[in-house]
């Protein structure tokens, strides 16, 4: 596919941050063009087609997107970002990854089906920084130690399933900070799925899933979702720090996080193809 031609995208999920990237992928006039919608909820891709000068094809199930595109955003509940992920991958259509704990948690999975079906997944960077270094400290020997603390504000974590009773009480009852979560990856994508797709980049980027520490914290007084890396190896060490507004239209994820699903696909603008 040539640099500057039209490509068709489907966008599955229309709430907050799939609205939010098709209208601002309209307005920057790119070459990525939303031309199907996909939601359980109708009256949600309904209302995104209409705000988009494209009007796009509204779906009422997720195989009628595929004859209408070249391309997947997902952008759907982290429960349904597998099975958005895989229809995608078996249709030959190259998917970017909004819900990166689903891609870790399922990684092995769908990097066969990527491989065997030859087209590609996508993950956006999301709201950290540093990434980078991240990957580079790994080419340097032995990582010895990687953690990320995420904290966020008390509504960020409204609804996570993680959150055990007494956890609940205390979310808007205490004015100091505390740890919600402590442990592996694995667990905190398990039990808070829409706020720690930080933690699920972090520990692929680092290529060492297993040894990456993680802490949740909630804290009242912080007006910003912040996210700290710390990583220690044979290369010496180093410590990126984060804090991104919370957007506007889901506090549970940054307005950062949005905005490096942009900035991929302004990347992916000027490759000579998609998904081969």
């Amino acid at each position: 596919m040539k640099p500057g031609k039209r490509r068709r995208l489907a966008i599955v999920g229309c709430g907050a941050i799939g609205s939010l990237v098709a209208r601002l992928l309209e307005k920057k006039k790119s070459s990525f063009v939303v031309t199907a919608v996909f939601d359980t909820y109708l009256s949600s891709s309904q209302a995104l087609s209409r705000s988009l000068k494209s009007r796009p094809k509204v779906c009422r199930d997720l195989s009628a997107i595929f004859p209408h595109c070249d391309m997947v955003l997902e952008a759907a509940s982290p429960q349904a970002a597998v099975q958005v992920a895989e229809a995608s991958l078996a249709k030959r259509k190259p998917v970017v990854m909004m819900s990166t704990g689903g891609f870790l948690l399922n990684r092995r999975r769908l990097t066969l089906l990527a491989e065997r079906k030859r087209t590609k997944i996508y993950l956006p960077s999301g709201a950290l920084g540093g990434l980078d270094a991240l990957k580079a400290a790994r080419q340097i020997g032995r990582l010895s130690s990687v953690s990320i603390t995420s904290t966020k504000p008390p509504r960020g974590f409204e609804g996570a399933p993680g959150l055990t009773r007494a956890q609940k009480q205390k979310l808007y009852k205490t004015k100091k900070a505390f740890y919600l979560y402590k442990g592996n990856v694995g667990g905190a994508v398990r039990l808070f799925p829409a706020n720690v797709n930080v933690a699920a980049t972090a520990a692929l980027a680092s290529g060492y899933p297993e040894k990456l520490k993680v802490r949740v914290m909630a804290d009242p007084k912080l007006k910003f979702n912040q996210h700290e890396i710390k990583v220690s190896g044979d290369f010496g060490e180093f410590t990126s720090l984060a804090r991104n507004r919370p957007s506007k239209q889901n506090p549970k994820t940054s307005a950062l996080a949005i905005q490096s699903a942009l900035a991929l696909f302004e990347r992916l603008e000027n490759f000579v193809e998609i998904g081969s």
